[in-house]
């Protein structure tokens, strides 16, 4: 899944902190989507909100850069007597493109079994 964090390039090549600092104050775009994943471990998994921090970013080609995040988040499931608190660490790619920063997102939301047959 692409999204789209939109800011205007103007045509010039951003700088690694000019980049973090464009994605930190646009970071509610992406957030869901880039928390979304907590489901592969339990339907409980809840991300905690606010938590997300970009650890880097680095330049793997031309525009396309790799950025490395964490954020925290709590399982519960009183049947099972659990009740957890964990952090993730995540990489996720994107592209410096003339309208923003197009970000490469695994869709979590489409996995599932209902649409096999």
């Amino acid at each position: 899944m692409k999204k789209l964090i939109t800011y205007d390039t103007q045509g010039k090549e951003l700088s690694i902190a000019e980049l973090k600092q464009i994605i930190e104050s646009n970071i509610q775009v992406i957030e869901d989507t880039l928390t979304a994943g907590l489901t592969y471990y339990s339907q409980n998994a809840r991300y905690t909100p606010g938590t997300l921090v970009i650890k880097s970013i680095e330049l793997l080609h031309n525009q396309l850069y790799s950025m490395s995040y964490t954020y925290d988040w709590t399982i519960f499931n009183g049947c099972l007597d659990l009740n957890s608190e964990e952090d993730a660490k995540e990489t996720v790619s994107f592209i410096v493109k003339p309208n923003g920063l197009e970000f490469d997102i695994i869709d979590f939301d489409s996995a599932g079994t209902e649409n096999e047959l």
